[in-house]
């Protein structure tokens, strides 16, 4: 009977855990999910699948953290998690460089590697404007090893990444270029037209890009978004349906980005 009673209650704490997933962007269905996966990384931490799930939800977190500082540091919690995670599987020494971790990384890695440069650039777009500029070759360190890997991994995502890089890079850089910016967001919804961050951000990054400033895509990306079915896909579903509270964000500001 006790070891009856044991399984029912690590079924139901495996039940409840899959709820909160599938309510991750919900921030407090996130946090209660958190500390669920840090308590199991305790007994074995390069876990890969429960690592990248924890830095899913820090990541998501930080879409939806109003203090900067936080954001940032949220952020930087998942980059940490997976880079510490590739370090592992690849067999490296814990002072191991990016450019080391980074070549070796192959399509068995993906996962980590791709939301460690998520998780990554997102930390670079919202840091002040000299460590923005610093980051930037370890940013693309990252995504140029996802696009020379899959592209088109998670629906899209180098492409995706490509899109707003190359219209938000500082001028500075020499590197901002909206043609390609927008090249690359269609690629990315070539790929996966149902994943609605692409739209969220092809409208954010291309359409009110000041050197664009086309209004008709950015409301008829945005209005898409809305009108669109967030799936019962739980890989994606929580990520469309905070995808439809950004556009509606957006679609309030649109005289603010658009004004002469």
């Amino acid at each position: 009977m006790r070891y009856f009673l044991v399984g029912i209650a690590c079924l139901w704490a495996q039940i409840d855990e899959e709820i909160l997933w599938a309510e991750r962007d919900n921030p407090d269905r996130a946090k209660q999910a958190i500390e669920i996966l840090e308590g199991q990384l305790k007994d074995k931490p390069h876990d890969p699948e429960k690592v990248v799930r924890l830095a899913r939800l820090y990541y998501l977190l930080g879409e939806q953290t109003e203090d900067k500082a936080l954001r940032l540091e949220r952020y930087d919690r998942a980059f940490k998690l997976c880079r510490g995670a590739l370090i592992h599987q690849l067999g490296l020494s814990e002072s191991a460089k990016d450019e080391e971790i980074v070549k070796k990384a192959v399509e068995t890695h993906l996962p980590l590697l791709y939301w460690s440069a998520a998780s990554i650039a997102r930390w670079g777009k919202h840091a002040p404007f000299r460590q923005k500029v610093q980051a930037r070759s370890t940013i693309r360190l990252y995504w140029d090893r996802v696009m020379e890997i899959k592209p088109d991994y998670y629906y899209g995502g180098g492409y995706r990444f490509f899109g707003g890089y190359y219209a938000l890079v500082p001028a500075i850089t020499g590197e901002q270029d909206v043609n390609k910016s927008r090249e690359m967001f269609e690629k990315a919804l070539a790929v996966a037209p149902d994943y609605l961050e692409t739209k969220v951000l092809y409208a954010e990054a291309y359409a009110a890009h000041p050197k664009v400033r086309n209004r008709e895509l950015f409301r008829r990306l945005l209005q898409e978004v809305l009108q669109a079915e967030p799936g019962a896909d739980k890989d994606k579903s929580a990520e469309n349906r905070l995808a439809q509270r950004k556009a509606r964000a957006l679609l309030a500001q649109e005289n603010e980005l658009f004004e002469d």
